[in-house]
């Protein structure tokens, strides 16, 4: 009896695991023929806010722009970020066979005909499993541009910062800030409160 018990408590954990993996998707809207949007600069289009994308070239060096602007206001926190950055390329778990699947973490946004929802990045957070990975789709993150790519690995980090103080955590409240840190228009005219929001998490 006792070998039954562990045998269905390892046929149980995979899928344990990977429901709580899941939870901490980056969505992307894919629609026919466009490039596909991360989820928060489609939502902050279906608002007409305005996203101000870093004029760098590679998603890498865009993501270190968007880090810089939080400088000002979290010295520790942009240097937190820019650790995990460095540390990207080593985490990153390449999957074209398989497209990833998740819960409800979307948003209320409404989509047009020909658009979806899709999983780009699934993150396993290393402040519940001890090791830090993130999962890539790999077809799908091809077809984005690299501001797209940029806006993307943003929202893990914001992600991967609030859960280690929140694992419970869901996406939209990361959406939020990372529009906020996209758009100069919001920091400029209102420091405190972007100095407010990005201390708060």
């Amino acid at each position: 009896m006792r070998y039954l018990i562990v045998f269905a408590f390892l046929l149980a954990a995979p899928t344990a695991f990977a429901q709580y993996v899941v939870r901490n998707g980056g969505y992307v809207v894919s629609c026919r023929n466009q490039v596909p949007l991360a989820l928060e600069v489609a939502e902050a289009q279906a608002q007409g806010l305005t996203m101000d994308y870093s004029p760098a070239r590679s998603f890498q060096a865009k993501v270190s722009d968007l880090i810089g602007r939080m400088r000002p206001v979290n010295q520790e926190k942009a240097a937190k970020y820019t650790r995990w950055l460095q540390q990207w390329p080593k985490q990153v778990r390449w999957h074209a066979r398989i497209e990833m699947t998740g819960p409800n973490d979307q948003g209320a946004i409404q989509l047009k005909p020909g658009c979806r929802m899709r999983i780009a990045i699934v993150q396993t957070n290393e402040s519940r499993f001890g090791f830090q990975e993130y999962a890539i789709d790999s077809l799908l993150w091809q077809s984005l541009d690299e501001d797209q790519k940029a806006a993307l690995v943003m929202h893990e980090f914001i992600y991967r910062d609030i859960l280690e103080e929140n694992p419970d955590s869901n996406s939209s409240w990361v959406r939020h800030i990372n529009t906020r840190i996209h758009s100069l228009d919001f920091q400029f005219r209102d420091r405190r409160a972007f100095t407010d929001l990005i201390n708060s998490f």
